[in-house]
């Protein structure tokens, strides 16, 4: 495909809702001509859910070819410092990824780009779609000084401090968050993005409370059938596909939330998990190590009858798999859209599984 080929694309900017940051500009350039560069929208700081495309940062463009080259200087308002991030895109596989379509709808799968800024310089680029969302690059920028008059022409009054300042005690989120957990290391803001090889295997099974073990269905009983599995990780990602791609080995960050979906007989039931972000690192970096390339069963065990539910990791050599602990994650589980059952722990706000 040629970079001659026009789009429309929706561009969109974000960053840690815990790590505003501030632009002095942001393009992404679709070739040598200034009139063929998009302007990722201003926003005043850009916070929010990590890797979410909020509406009003979008920028419709119509006619542009698809962008090569990304140029980005940014305040880490957290860290009162400077950044500047000058490359170009993987535009082999964004281009050839634009092109996916919906297998179930034939609807395009993409429709826009996500640029994600964070602390030290790393900055993030996914594609964009109604159902499923791509990191496409983890990049990482380089620490530049910068003066206010020439962050912020008419402003050379003001200074990093105040700025600081400003932003942080006009959002109570981010204060809370610096109060709490300080300045994040880089190791942390890398690991959110670090990547792993994992399918999910949802297991219906009967759990044997005398024995304390899973054992398969009687032949008497109603085996539960699977829908579909749904996805959002910590890297920002989201899958809503129902492909199943999700069941087989895949490259993939944390898991954030999980929506499981089987049926009784008549009976519908949907299970929602939402992962503790540091226990789940945890978990991962353990079972992990140094070698987050080795291939691994997230196994979802489901007992509806007696509202067990059991989740764990397993790779080959294990005798038995790696059980994650219950206050990793909060659960609740609906039958027929009522809920039927939560964990002691889950505190979730009422609608949170709409999501």
């Amino acid at each position: 495909m040629g970079n001659d080929v026009k789009y429309q694309i929706h561009v969109s900017g974000i960053a840690y809702r815990e790590y505003p940051v501030d632009t002095a500009f942001a393009i992404l350039w679709c070739n040598e001509n200034e009139d063929e560069a998009i302007v990722v929208p201003k926003r005043w700081p850009y916070s929010g859910e990590w890797g979410e495309d909020l509406a009003d940062t979008i920028s419709i463009n119509t006619g542009y070819p698809f962008p090569k080259k990304i140029d980005i200087v940014y305040l880490s308002i957290i860290e009162k410092k400077f950044y500047s991030l000058e490359c170009d895109f993987p535009f082999e596989v964004m281009s050839k990824l634009w092109q996916s379509k919906d297998m179930n709808t034939g609807r395009d799968l993409y429709d826009g780009i996500i640029v994600g800024m964070a602390p030290y310089g790393r900055v993030a680029i996914w594609l964009n779609g109604y159902k499923k969302e791509t990191l496409i690059a983890w990049l990482k920028g380089e620490r530049i000084d910068l003066s206010m008059d020439d962050f912020m022409p008419g402003e050379s009054d003001s200074s990093l401090n105040d700025l600081w300042d400003f932003y942080i005690n006009n959002d109570s989120y981010a204060k809370d968050c610096f109060e709490k957990k300080g300045v994040p290391t880089c190791d942390l803001i890398d690991k959110y993005m670090q990547q792993f090889v994992y399918r999910y295997m949802v297991l219906f099974e009967q759990w044997d409370e005398f024995k304390k073990k899973w054992q398969k269905y009687f032949e008497d009983k109603y085996v539960p059938e699977f829908n579909y599995l749904e996805e959002a990780l910590y890297d920002g990602t989201h899958d809503k596909l129902h492909d199943g791609v999700l069941m087989n080995y895949h490259q993939s960050g944390k898991p954030k939330k999980l929506a499981v979906k089987w049926h009784i007989k008549k009976s519908e039931y949907t299970a929602y998990f939402w992962f503790e972000d540091e226990e789940i690192r945890t978990v991962f970096d353990r079972f992990y190590g140094a070698h987050p390339e080795t291939k691994t069963d997230f196994m979802i065990r489901i007992d509806a009858e007696k509202n067990k539910y059991e989740l764990a990791l397993y790779r080959y050599g294990l005798k038995e798999p790696y059980v994650i602990s219950e206050s990793a994650y909060q659960l609740i589980v609906f039958k027929n859209k009522f809920e039927r059952y939560r964990s002691e722990n889950y505190n979730q706000p009422r609608g949170a599984w709409i999501w």
